[in-house]
């Protein structure tokens, strides 16, 4: 979805999917930290072992064995492995079109709901609820690997048990996101708006737009809600990304990271940094203090 031309900055890719069923199965490859991508297919994300920090947007997650990730796809994500470390982790990407193909309005809701609702959410699984998603993700994995009759329908089968068994698990989660006001869902809406968009130049006018809403009323309302202005949540989100950038990749100057975080100009980066994280993205990126994103 986004590239970068300048040299040294990290990728920001759009993945497609060559099917409409992928699986990468307790996957030990190693892999290159920081490589930011996002896609129009969802994920169902199982970390097996190692030691890894999962990046969501501006939500990072320190990963342990049964931990399950959902994830959308449109927000940017990538794991961060210590060097050295085992990463072991099972990947699920599926077209929801597909895997939902044939069945009722109804039935097709209750499975997409913990990935369009919750949009991306952790739960650590444990006792018999890990040992029955590691056994339907082995089946999964055998038929993927079989040249057997109708694989790939016998697959979707075994994919939508999986969903139907993780949506029972999510059910409180989503229920509780449905309990919330029209008025929160607004907020949310802008949140998501920020998160995909924040590296680009924002106005109140353009997401306002996004919204069908007017600009005096959206800024209201998130001042309602939040208790801080469109802006000012616009302008932490992007000191977060910078914290990550300054911190994964040692190789980007501090003009490219401030590009990268969304800041026209080196001036105002700094002194948005300064004045928001209490030092300089230099010192920041030299003191070793371990990655805080508030």
């Amino acid at each position: 979805m986004f590239s970068s031309s300048s040299k040294g900055l990290p990728s920001f890719e759009w993945m497609q999917l060559k099917e409409p069923i992928d699986l990468s199965y307790y996957n030990e490859q190693p892999l290159i930290s920081g490589q930011f991508h996002s896609h129009a297919f969802y994920e169902i994300y199982y970390f097996h072992e190692g030691c890894c920090t999962y990046l969501i947007g501006d939500s990072v997650f320190a990963l342990k064995p049964g931990d399950l990730l959902l994830m959308n796809g449109l927000t940017l994500h990538c794991p961060s492995v210590e060097p050295d470390s085992r990463y072991v982790r099972s990947i699920l990407h599926f077209d929801p079109a597909w895997v939902c193909k044939g069945l009722s309005e109804s039935a097709k809701t209750i499975l997409l709901d913990p990935f369009d609702t919750l949009r991306n959410h952790r739960m650590t699984l444990t006792g018999t609820n890990r040992e029955e998603f590691e056994a339907l993700l082995a089946d999964i994995h055998r038929l993927s690997a079989s040249t057997t009759h109708y694989r790939q329908e016998r697959m979707t089968l075994r994919i939508q048990e999986l969903m139907y068994v993780i949506a029972g698990w999510c059910q409180a989660a989503v229920q509780g996101q449905d309990s919330i006001s029209e008025k929160e869902r607004h907020v949310q809406h802008v949140v998501s708006f920020v998160e995909e968009n924040y590296m680009h130049d924002l106005t109140l006018e353009r997401i306002a737009r996004d919204m069908h809403i007017t600009k005096h009323y959206l800024s209201s309302l998130f001042k309602e809600v939040t208790g801080t202005t469109v802006f000012k949540y616009l302008y932490h989100r992007r000191i977060n990304q910078a914290k990550i950038l300054l911190r994964l990749h040692p190789y980007l100057s501090i003009t490219e990271v401030s590009q990268a975080s969304g800041f026209k100009h080196l001036a105002h980066f700094s002194r948005m940094f300064k004045s928001m994280v209490g030092t300089t993205p230099e010192h920041y990126r030299r003191s070793g203090d371990e990655l805080s994103l508030t």
